[in-house]
């Protein structure tokens, strides 16, 4: 099938287009297409599969500056030589440890089956790399020409009928397979590329890039799925060649930076939705970013290039939807789905993804965009001390990281304060001074209490009910310490939880199922927010509960209220679940130190060595302790690669309210504030002063007062607190000063046309601000009363201010 082994021509490239990747290197070095020997139906096609394949080896860069890659070559050599070992074919794999074996369910059986094509590419990426010890290796071309033969054989080709995971046949198998056969294009017969072709659109319905497979039948793809899959057609279409095909899939790409109103993609709040009910910013999400930067860069200036305007709409979503995720180079879990589970999957790796891709969007910007860009990826790369991304061994990625850090580009600083996402229930806040950041995720009638398969994160169900992800910057290897191994999922921090004893995804595979609460909603406005849900636990075990978040400057005040459930077990709100690492800290309840599980009966305050104080503003039992716990990833992940299976052990320090066993907690409620970074004083002296008032923590109202000029609060049904009033449910936060009232103010549930609020005592005539044309006024003797047009705001925030 295969031409005999030769030193290929794949790194001659194209002068009639420049890589887009990293142009001042790029540019060193002009090659001209040997259009004779391609096969190709036109030049342009093979200058598109020169730049792609730059884009997979770096190998423009490396010939620029090859003592700058040594040390990553090496590294990818010595990977390469462990997969060398490893090839020993079977009738279920060419890798041993990739097989789809016999008694392992479908989905890990077809994830096996797409890696031992990730292996091949592997293979094939180093046999292209100049410097690589296995570069034009004869021996490495026929390993990887013989696994395609035996991958399309035995499994991939168009008689095959899918099982498992549609992923990983559509996507996990076609990309991978697709560079290869760029990267060999010149070592392979027409016939076998037409077979490898015809194999990928198998699976592909119809040859229509803007579909996928499904259990249920073929369906519209989008989101992601739909840049993941367009990548691999417009790869498979240059090397076929296919010119309809490659058009047709660089115009499926528009709908993917098109913000959507329901269902997955971009949001106008930020949000980014994947699988329809997961809150996906940090996994999803930058492979649809990373995706499109890639295939932006590889048809810029060629006649398949995108230049409709709406392409300027990923120009907002760094500001908007990924930098406010990012801390200290990592991103937050609480946007990372199933992928918190992963081993070799950690909150910095997913943040070193965000830095590529930002670095290579950031080549085609505007240059104050540019250097913007550039600055926040310094910043995000100098802020963690974990970080690897300036020895990777992904050359591209390091290449792009080297021009950044020899260059002149100054750090640039993180927004601060809060910012609330509607439309995936979730609230992030930053210090001003960069010292913290916490991130709280919710679910709703819209987005699922968590997404997990039989595979991955079954057991983390609760991650979305509440919990609280603070991040510290001198402790920002919390969350990537096997936290995920190691951590009580049945009780996570911010959680309100029985310990009732739950089923692997209780409620279903995917995040199928969302809670029927009642709302989820919130509101952010010049440096305070508030967010609130109504709790339906999971599981059937008719635990709810009314939970609060009010967000200030300095702290975080948290409260619930009308606890209830119909089980038999503890009900606990948990303050914190801290991983302390290897060694333990100090733990101080009221002073007292603290070190196994103790119940204080009416605490006023906490403090954690390294982390933070906590205020008890309602003085009920709390449960704090130190304790190791361990626990493998394999408990929550059923990969089985090395490392998965090892027991790890970290301490824990864990403040918890009791309220009660089943019945007993009926009615509970909870007040407490955190306080990120104080110091054990600081901590003693607000507990005597909160600076904070609780105003009413009931089920109609919860709302604070962290000064009399300023009220926060969540109204769950027409209620009064203070001087305001309203006729059902909103979240609102309103900020008093002589002669001008300032408000903010949404709609959590995002169906009411209209709220209406009363404000007693107050000298203000006229409506002013960016949303004045939503709100209406009327007075009553002392009072005013506004009605305030919600439609179409999406759980938005209207703005507005009244003058007297």
């Amino acid at each position: 099938m295969y031409r005999p082994s030769r030193r290929s021509v794949l790194r001659l490239g194209s002068v009639a287009l420049a890589s887009a990747l990293v142009p001042h290197l790029a540019a060193t070095r002009a090659r001209p297409i040997p259009t004779a020997a391609l096969g190709l139906a036109e030049p342009e096609l093979e200058a598109l599969r020169a730049r792609w394949i730059d884009s997979l080896t770096g190998r423009t860069m490396i010939e620029a500056a090859p003592g700058a890659f040594a040390d990553a070559i090496a590294r990818q050599d010595a990977a390469v030589d462990k997969l060398l070992a490893r090839v020993s074919p079977t009738g279920t794999r060419y890798f041993e440890g990739h097989d789809w074996a016999i008694g392992a369910t479908d989905i890990a059986k077809s994830n096996a089956m797409r890696m031992n094509f990730s292996g091949l590419e592997s293979l094939a990426i180093a046999w292209a790399t100049p410097g690589s010890k296995h570069e034009a290796s004869a021996a490495v071309l026929g390993t990887i020409t013989q696994g395609l033969d035996h991958m399309h054989t035995a499994i991939y080709h168009p008689q095959t009928e899918w099982w498992g995971n549609w992923w990983s046949w559509l996507i996990g198998a076609t990309k991978p397979l697709s560079n290869i056969m760029a990267i060999l294009h010149d070592e392979l017969e027409q016939s076998a590329i037409d077979a490898y072709c015809a194999a990928i659109d198998h699976f592909l319905p119809n040859r229509d890039p803007r579909m996928q497979i499904h259990p249920t039948g073929p369906k519209e793809s989008d989101g992601a799925n739909r840049v993941d899959i367009c990548q691999a057609i417009i790869v498979r279409s240059i090397v076929q060649p296919d010119p309809e095909l490659l058009g047709a899939a660089v115009a499926a790409l528009s709908p993917t930076w098109q913000y959507v109103t329901e269902g997955n993609g971009f949001f106008e709040d930020g949000s980014f939705i994947q699988h329809s009910t997961i809150g996906y910013t940090g996994t999803y999400g930058l492979v649809l970013l990373g995706g499109l930067a890639k295939l932006f860069a590889l048809v810029s200036g060629s006649s398949y290039d995108i230049t409709e305007p709406s392409r300027s709409n990923i120009t907002g979503v760094i500001d908007g939807s990924f930098a406010p995720f990012m801390f200290n180079g990592q991103m937050m879990d609480a946007v990372r789905g199933r992928a918190v589970s992963r081993y070799a999957e950690r909150s910095i790796d997913n943040g070193d993804e965000l830095i590529e891709a930002t670095l290579r969007l950031a080549q085609a910007a505007d240059p104050a965009t540019a250097e913007h860009w550039r600055g926040l990826c310094r910043q995000w790369i100098e802020g963690n001390s974990a970080s690897e991304i300036t020895t990777t061994t992904n050359i591209v990625r390091r290449a792009l990281v080297t021009d950044l850090m020899s260059s002149d580009v100054a750090a640039a600083p993180d927004a601060t304060g809060p910012r609330f996402y509607p439309a995936m229930d979730r609230l992030v806040h930053r210090a001003e001074d960069g010292s913290w950041a916490m991130c709280i995720a919710m679910c709703s009638n819209r987005i699922a209490w968590h997404e997990g398969t039989e595979a991955e994160n079954f057991e983390g169900v609760k991650t979305s009910q509440g919990m609280t992800y603070l991040y510290l910057a001198t402790d920002d290897t919390h969350y990537d310490d096997h936290f995920w191994a190691t951590s009580d999922l049945a009780a996570p921090a911010g959680t309100t939880v029985d310990l009732t004893p739950l089923d692997w995804n209780p409620e279903g595979q995917w995040g199928e199922q969302t809670p029927a609460n009642e709302w989820t909603g919130g509101v952010a406005f010049d440096g305070t927010a508030v967010a609130a849900m109504h709790l339906v636990a999971p599981g059937g075990t008719g635990l709810t509960a009314r939970k609060a978040w009010f967000v200030l400057p300095d702290m975080v005040v948290a409260l619930g209220s009308d606890v209830s459930t119909q089980s038999e077990a503890e009900v606990r709100t948990v303050v914190e679940h801290r991983n302390l690492g290897d060694t333990t800290r100090r733990l101080l309840v009221d002073g007292v130190p603290v070190a196994e599980e103790s119940v204080f009966d009416a605490p006023r305050w906490a403090h954690l060595d390294g982390v933070g104080g906590y205020l008890f503003l309602d003085r009920s039992p709390i449960v704090a302790g130190l304790a190791e716990r361990e626990g493998t990833w394999r408990r929550n992940n059923t990969n089985a690669a090395a490392g998965t299976g090892e027991v790890r052990r970290r301490q824990y320090a864990t403040l918890a309210y009791t309220h009660g066993v089943g019945a007993a907690a009926a009615g509970a409620g909870y007040a407490y504030a955190m306080l990120p970074g104080a110091d054990q004083a600081h901590t003693a002296s607000r507990a005597r002063r909160p600076g904070v008032t609780v105003l009413r923590n009931d089920a109609d109202v919860q709302a604070i007062s962290p000064a009399k000029w300023v009220t926060a609060a969540t109204f769950w049904k027409a209620a009064t607190v203070g001087d305001l009033s309203i006729d059902g449910s909103a979240c609102l936060i309103v900020r008093k000063t002589p002669g001008v009232v300032r408000v903010a103010i949404s709609d959590p549930t995002q169906v009411q046309s209209s709220i209406a609020v009363q404000i007693a005592e107050t000298r203000v005539a006229r409506v002013t601000g960016a949303d004045a044309a939503r709100v209406s006024l009327e007075r009553s003797g002392a009072d005013v009363h506004l009605t305030i047009d919600t439609t179409g705001t999406a759980g938005g925030a209207i703005e507005f201010s009244l003058h007297g």
